[in-house]
């Protein structure tokens, strides 16, 4: 009779492993927690483009008022001859892409009073399809009254 080794005793029915269902479960709580980081990971750069978006019209009204006071310090305090060169330089335009501009920004308006100028940015944010409700970006100061000499 052939030498035969001896048989390891089983092991008891809890240590025997995993069942399917409880594989299938824990597959299922990491599938739901893979799905949450991708809605924050699209939300984080829904946000990041929103920061964009605002840091440019931030830079836009900057430039509007610098250019309020150049042609302050110019005698050519006039609105509405910055108003128009000031919109073409910040045209969005899509076939040059190196150009920094805001998509459809072109009803943005210089509006000066007594007690000063605001600068209004309007654009439309591409992640929404209503155009009545767009982000609008305010700047207000106040240029000199009178031009440098």
């Amino acid at each position: 009779m052939p030498n035969r080794l001896p048989r390891p005793p089983s092991a008891p029915r809890h240590l025997q492993g995993f069942t399917l269902v409880e594989a299938l479960v824990a597959l299922l709580v990491l599938s739901i927690g893979l799905l949450g980081l991708a809605g924050l990971q699209l939300f984080s750069l829904q946000s990041a483009h929103s920061a964009y978006q605002r840091t440019v019209a931030s830079i836009m009204a900057m430039d509007a008022g610098e250019r309020l006071w150049l042609a302050a310090a110019t005698g050519m305090a006039d609105p509405e001859s910055v108003q128009g060169p000031w919109r073409g330089h910040w045209q969005h335009d899509p076939d040059a892409p190196e150009r920094v501009g805001l998509p459809e920004a072109g009803d943005s308006a210089l509006d000066c009073g007594a007690s000063g100028c605001t600068v209004r940015i309007r654009w439309v944010d591409g992640r929404f399809d209503d155009a009545d409700d767009r982000p609008v970006f305010e700047y207000a100061l106040q240029p000199p009254a009178v031009s440098l000499p």
